[in-house]
């Protein structure tokens, strides 16, 4: 089991605790489901916007966002990009609370927990991980549309202006705690799959903690999340400049031994990735500035045609592999993000209650304990 301190320092095991084929393989996998869903539903919505698959694949490639459209959008093109976006963030949870789950149970010496295990306390979990910040936006929702309904009895004449002058302070305090549930909205989804993964609790629990959390410990709760973006962007920015470095030797290498051939093979891979995720670079610049360029191909590359088949697929699939090598890396960057809130919760929790959840045993692994009693007395003779 490892030892807490407690406190902030314990964040700066992230980066550590996250460098793990097992952790980066569960945030790659479910990373790809949910961009796959995504990329899917929103090229759809251009399609149904009456933007044509290529013009779309002209424009933005393997990074398609309606944000970023030109022109007026139909509703129903909005409609379809929300369920892209909620399929999103609903396969990020999941895979969250799975990768939570792996830390946790490694934080207290299971080193046997298997991906196959996280996946599955997931699944089984993902009511209660979908429920908690379901429920914070319904009650959003209908404070909107309660002030709706006061707006329209406010406008019958002399009882609605009365009834909204003089119960105004409610009205305040009413915008007060909107703001404030709203906050606990945003703080769900940092913390709702660390609280299910250490806890092996209901929706309940999980958005009761939540409330406690942002109201008992709100300024550790900010500096904390400052401190695991951080660390989740340098630890990507260290893997993805190793892995150009990597690409760079491999160039090198290969072109001294294969020649023109692999030439042709690397830049018309990159080039077909240039063009394949080239609204990357500005998101990339505005995070990392000038070193930008030391972890992305930032060097305009023109695709050479060839009249060898068997060129043009390596070159292919050599692009393919840099996708995949790629997402990768950023499934570190959100390992290490995740891995990051689940020492959060685990240290405000101590913070908060006095209480060391990596000293208890939740219900999974009481049922397993009881398994394995029962198989025992089986097999014990007479």
């Amino acid at each position: 089991m490892h030892v807490l301190r407690f406190d902030y320092r314990d964040l700066f095991r992230a980066p550590r605790l996250a460098f793990s084929m097992q952790r980066i393989w569960i945030q790659f996998f479910g990373m790809s489901i949910g961009y796959g869903v995504y990329l899917v539903l929103t090229y759809i919505a251009f399609l149904i916007n009456g933007t044509s698959i290529t013009q779309t694949w002209e424009a933005f490639g393997l990074a398609p966002c309606l944000f970023a459209a030109w022109g007026s959008i139909a509703w129903y093109a909005w409609l379809a990009f929300a369920f892209a976006i909620f399929a999103l963030f609903f396969v990020f949870l999941i895979t969250n609370t799975a990768v939570a789950r792996v830390t946790y149970m490694v934080s207290k010496g299971n080193h046997f927990y298997s991906s196959r295990e996280a996946l599955s306390f997931s699944l089984r979990k993902m009511a209660a991980v979908l429920s908690t910040p379901s429920s914070l936006l319904l009650l959003l929702v209908c404070m909107v549309v309660g002030s709706m309904i006061l707006g329209l009895i406010g406008r019958i004449a002399y009882f609605g202006e009365l009834v909204v002058g003089i119960f105004s302070i409610l009205w305040f305090l009413s915008a007060l705690l909107f703001i404030y549930i709203f906050l606990v909205f945003l703080a769900s989804f940092l913390l709702t799959p660390s609280i299910i993964a250490c806890t092996d609790e209901d929706a309940f629990e999980a958005v009761f903690q939540t409330f406690s959390i942002t109201w008992g410990q709100p300024w550790r709760l900010i500096l904390y999340e400052i401190i695991t973006i951080i660390l989740a962007l340098f630890s990507m920015g260290v893997l993805a400049f190793l892995g150009k470095r990597a690409i760079m030797l491999t160039n090198v290498l290969l072109c001294r031994f294969m020649g023109m051939d692999y030439i042709i093979l690397s830049n018309n891979g990159q080039a077909l990735v240039q063009n394949w995720i080239i609204a990357i670079e500005a998101p990339l610049r505005a995070i990392y500035h000038n070193f930008t360029g030391q972890i992305f191909f930032t060097n305009e590359f023109i695709y050479t045609p060839t009249n060898n088949v068997a060129l043009t697929i390596a070159s292919f699939l050599f692009a393919l592999s840099l996708l995949c090598f790629g997402a990768w890396i950023l499934a570190y960057g959100l390992s290490t993000f995740t891995v990051g809130n689940t020492l959060t919760y685990l240290i405000l929790r101590h913070k908060k209650d006095g209480e060391n959840l990596l000293e208890r045993k939740d219900k999974e692994e009481e049922s397993e304990e009881s398994e394995t009693n029962e198989v025992s007395s089986e097999q014990a003779p007479g």
